[in-house]
């Protein structure tokens, strides 16, 4: 008896060792961090391809992106605001990257090509210290996109960093970030990492569902062409129209410098190839008023959220939100129009992949985002019509920062500036109320929806928590 109580006694001293050893190893590793400048409830973002570090507070995303961009590859830091439950997307706080297609020297270089690249907007220049050495910085900003960003540049090790701030000026938290920055030699190369070019709309190519009909096809030429007889409006419940039902007005000026679209002008209700297929009994094919989008209403800004007139933001006041089946089919909104814009890129982190249509005459533009992947043969200068698929219904974003359940994202602009790669920015945001319909369901055809208002508490709610 005493011989077993004598044998279990080094267990309990093993035990007891091994929870001091960790203990030490726990104070050792917190010790290291303060050591490192890495205070607690901070961690530090690092990438061996990039050769740049940046501490941060703890919980926040770090994305180390999939793509590379304008001859940069990096990784963006993500605010808390980042997680699957925000439903669409989140916070860019900041994107550390390296620039590989410039060499030593090259920091004045690149400043000059940003800001003749923006030659419409003010740009504002200024030296900033950068990283723990506080290495001489040149700040430029804001830079337009979903979320403007001032870019900084510094050199070290023979190369050239950019780093961009989400926001239009540098405040306090984007200053401690920069001062933060650790830079080493890089010990990966980029070109071993095979990235594609996410600005590439042929880095983007894929398939979607069945394709659609002939019929629908053939439809769709019809009431882009007006020479279809719209249904009665039993047909499509109350938010059916005929065509002889729209009023006949022009484009006006609007709240807070958005702006309405003519009511003549053609717009045609996205609702995919199977599309809205849900427990709420909309029948294949169905986009109908109280229910057409992601939120049950008709646009972001029915929820309070989004901009009309913002000079460096794309003005999404008016963008609305169609669930979409994964892989269906999405068209050009537009009867007519040439793309501007088919891909991924930084400046737009929040819409994953979309493609931006400038309307036929001149001044609507939009964008269709959040895409699984585009069409072949969608890409800048292509012409687009109303039967044209320019790609298939996702749940993109910044790779893994989820947008909620697959849908589409489409917004209108009315004169909104181009950045050089195509992507709009500023103008007016454009409001438009009547939207044509090319059913896929039996006994249906084309007609027209007016696009309403309906707001409840629990859709304002989750209209506070989306970001584009």
């Amino acid at each position: 008896m005493n011989t077993r109580g004598r044998a279990r006694t080094p267990g309990r001293y093993a035990c007891a060792m091994l929870a001091a050893a960790l203990m030490a190893l726990l104070m050792i590793g917190a010790a290291s961090r303060e050591a490192a400048g890495e205070p607690g409830g901070t961690e530090r973002a690092r990438d061996a391809a990039v050769g740049a570090s940046v501490s941060h507070p703890a919980g926040w995303h770090v994305e180390h992106e999939r793509y590379s961009y304008d001859g940069t590859y990096g990784y963006t830091l993500w605010r808390p605001d980042s997680g699957a439950e925000e439903d669409h997307g989140g916070t860019p706080a900041a994107r550390v990257a390296r620039v590989y297609d410039v060499g030593a020297g090259g920091v004045d270089e690149r400043v000059r090509a940003r800001i003749s690249a923006h030659p419409d907007l003010k740009i504002e220049r200024k030296d900033v210290a950068v990283g723990e050495e506080g290495l001489r910085g040149v700040a430029l900003g804001p830079i337009p996109g979903s979320t403007p960003s001032v870019e900084v540049y510094a050199e070290e090790n023979g190369s050239v960093y950019q780093i961009n701030l989400y926001g239009e000026t540098l405040n306090a938290e984007d200053e401690k970030l920069l001062s933060s920055l650790r830079f080493e030699r890089p010990s990966k190369s980029i070109d071993s990492l095979g990235l594609k070019d996410g600005k590439k709309a042929e880095s983007h190519y894929g398939r979607g569902n069945p394709e659609p009909s002939k019929r629908e096809l053939e439809a769709r030429r019809a009431a882009a062409a007006g020479t279809t007889d719209a249904p009665s409006a039993s047909t499509f419940g109350a938010a059916a129209l005929a065509a002889s039902s729209v009023p006949v007005y022009g484009e006006s000026q609007i709240e807070e410098g958005c702006w309405r679209s003519a009511s003549t002008f053609f717009y045609q209700t996205q609702h995919g190839y199977g599309a809205n297929r849900s427990a709420n009994g909309i029948a294949t094919g169905f986009t109908v008023l109280g229910r057409p989008n992601y939120w049950g209403q008709y646009t972001h800004g029915s929820l309070g959220y989004g901009r009309c007139a913002s000079t460096y933001y794309t003005n999404d006041k008016f963008a609305i939100d169609y669930p979409l089946d994964r892989g269906d089919y999405v068209f050009s909104p537009f009867s007519g129009g040439t793309v501007t814009f088919a891909g991924r890129n930084t400046s737009h982190a929040n819409y994953g992949i979309f493609v931006v249509i400038r309307s036929s005459n001149g001044k609507y533009v939009s964008m269709s985002a959040h895409l699984d992947s585009l069409a072949a043969g969608i890409r800048p200068g292509a012409a687009v019509t109303a039967d044209t698929v320019i790609g298939y219904a996702g749940d993109t974003g910044d790779p893994s920062i989820p947008v909620g359940e697959p849908h589409l994202h489409q917004a209108f602009y009315r004169y909104p500036g181009f950045k050089t790669d195509g992507s709009p920015y500023g103008g007016q945001g454009l409001q438009a109320i009547y939207h044509h319909y090319v059913g896929t369901a039996a006994g249906t055809g084309p007609g027209v929806y007016q696009f309403g208002w309906s707001k409840t508490s629990t859709q304002l709610t989750q209209g506070d928590r989306i970001s584009n």
